[in-house]
């Protein structure tokens, strides 16, 4: 944004996002009541009190305008904190906010970014249970690395189980991914996802979230979140999730607008199974079993390189250690994994991880390639 009337414009949003109990919706009401964001924060506290029925705002946020408030400082604050985490905010309606996600019934009036937004690219959600299964999780990473491989951007919550393990994958991949936070951008939660996080936005991607700076992640900011995850993809996969599921909220919410939703069915049976089931027997979703797939029936060109296969060893393998063999293991499959996937993976510390990797590679039994991702030998 350049100039001091969109300065001003976004300023004010900020501020106005910043109260509590105000929302997409009441800053879309706010906007269309006094025309722009500044002309109501010009307005005064009083203003919008005097205006709460028609503006339908809450009582927590008619409390806190009782106490007069400095709206304009309150901006600053929000706009200097999201910039002390290394974000930078976007403004619907203005240059770099994602077009399909204005699209969409309740866009977010202001976002806070984290990393690189791409304008155009092409996106699918990938979401599913926090608490899952093995099986769900190498589904969840071997889509998403398919899908970066693809130039596919993967889009996630940033979440424990199926979203960690899509955004890992999407990194495997060589490619981007964006996480969208149900808390503040300069909060990380979970907090064992803050390097992840930190890995997403340095490389090519983003980390956003619509919540004020400081915002912690209680459940209300979950849907909120979901919806942001639909509208900014062009289509949803839901991987390995239980009936009572959010990944089925950020479902629905792509069905409401308009988007095609994939399930892929895992293993049959058990609770992990029972939301993909639930979306395709009542015909909300569409059966695929990988990326290929879900280009196809998309409409796609998606063109996905084959796999590396690993070099066969020549003459009797060198032999390692316990540990050693615990990472190599991780390995056999001959895709490149980062260095924190295997610490995790391997319940090891990352420079412990690293430490024996780096063995290994002088050993002849692994190589590294650039982001400190293994490929074994």
């Amino acid at each position: 944004m350049t100039g001091p009337p969109a300065d001003a414009e976004l300023l004010a949003a900020c501020g106005l996002a910043a109260v509590p109990g105000v929302g997409a919706a009441t800053l879309s009401r706010i906007a269309a009541a006094f025309g722009s964001f500044e002309t109501a924060l010009r307005a005064g506290t009083s203003q919008l009190r005097s205006r709460s029925v028609e503006l339908r705002l809450r009582s927590e946020t008619v409390r806190y305008l009782e106490d007069e408030p400095d709206l304009a400082r309150l901006g600053s604050w929000a706009l200097e904190a999201a910039r002390d985490a290394g974000a930078h905010p976007l403004l619907l309606g203005r240059e770099g906010y994602p077009p399909l996600l204005a699209q969409t019934a309740n866009p977010p009036a202001v976002l806070y970014v984290r990393g690189f937004l791409a304008p155009d690219a092409r996106r699918v959600a990938v979401v599913g249970a926090r608490q899952c299964d093995e099986r769900g999780l190498e589904m969840a990473r071997t889509l998403g690395e398919d899908l970066a491989r693809a130039k596919i951007e993967v889009v996630s919550g940033g979440a424990r189980g199926v979203d960690a393990a899509a955004h890992a994958g999407a990194l495997r991949g060589a490619g981007t991914t964006v996480a969208v936070l149900g808390c503040g951008i300069d909060q990380a939660y979970p907090p064992e996802n803050g390097e992840l996080f930190d890995r997403i936005a340095s490389g090519g991607g983003a980390v956003m979230s619509e919540l004020v700076p400081g915002a912690l992640p209680k459940p209300a900011n979950f849907p909120r979140r979901n919806r942001i995850i639909a509208g900014l993809s062009q289509a949803t996969v839901v991987v390995r999730a239980g009936a009572r599921s959010g990944a089925l909220v950020t479902a629905r919410d792509a069905v409401a607008g308009g988007r095609p939703v994939f399930a892929m069915r895992g293993s049959a049976g058990g609770p992990l199974s029972e939301g993909p089931e639930m979306l395709l027997r009542e015909g909300l979703a569409r059966e695929i079993t990988g990326a290929a797939d879900l280009c196809v029936q998309l409409g796609w060109e998606a063109h996905i390189p084959p796999r590396e296969a690993p070099p066969k060893p020549e003459g009797p393998r060198v032999q390692t250690d316990e540990v050693g063999e615990r990472l190599l293991a991780l390995l056999d499959d001959g895709t490149a994994m980062h260095v924190d996937e295997l610490a995790a993976r391997s319940h090891l510390a990352p420079q412990e991880a690293l430490r024996k990797l780096t063995e290994l590679e002088v050993l002849g039994l692994c190589r590294q390639r650039p982001g400190k991702y293994f490929l074994r030998c």
